[in-house]
Order: structure tokens, then C-alpha cells, then sequence
């Protein structure tokens, strides 16, 4: 009886107030559709790649990058851009040594 109470799984809450917002449906560009300006597309970029650079595990990262974003839209936009990232990596072995080297 005790084994279960300490193996009890984390479990999601449903939370309403996450909802993706459309703003604009008529075009095939993600940061448009969201209604993110390049300004802040260029941002939500950079605080990937820092977060990329900075921490050694994917979870460290995702705290990191969500914590910085302002809507659920940037969520989701800033999760595409970190796993591109990673998957670049994964492509490409010299990457891995160059945040190694914090480049």
C-alpha cells in the first residue's frame, strides 16, 4: 500500500487559460499566424539559443525559455525553435563540441 503512495505519477492539470490565439489565418508563416513581430521573433530566438548554450538538460531549457515567454503562442513558437536547435545539433557533431566551448 505504502509502494503506491510513493509511486504516485505527476499528472497535468487541464488549464483553460491556455489557448492558442489565431491572429491572422491567411498566411503560412507560424510568427505571422501568431501575431509575434520580427522584433520579438528575434528575441524569442536569441533566449533559445542562450538557453541552448547555458544549461545541460533539455528540462533546465524549457524552464528557462518559457519563463521568458509573455503568451502561450510564444510557447509554442520557442519550443519549435529550441527542438530545431537540438536537432541541429544531432545533425551536426561539431555543434556539440563548439557549446562545449560556450560557443
Amino acid at each position: 500500500m505504502l509502494e503506491k503512495l510513493f509511486k504516485r505519477e505527476k499528472k497535468l492539470v487541464n488549464s483553460p487559460e491556455l489557448k492558442i490565439r489565431i491572429i491572422d489565418d491567411t498566411t503560412s508563416d507560424l510568427w505571422i499566424t501568431f501575431g509575434i513581430t520580427n522584433q520579438r521573433r528575434d528575441e524569442i530566438v536569441e533566449f533559445c539559443k542562450k538557453s541552448f548554450n547555458d544549461f545541460d538538460s533539455k528540462s533546465e531549457c524549457y524552464v528557462s525559455i518559457v519563463d521568458q515567454c509573455k503568451h502561450v503562442n510564444e510557447v509554442v513558437t520557442a519550443t519549435i525553435v529550441f527542438e530545431r536547435l537540438c536537432d541541429l545539433q544531432d545533425e551536426n557533431p561539431i555543434l556539440g563540441l563548439m557549446k562545449l566551448f560556450g560557443r
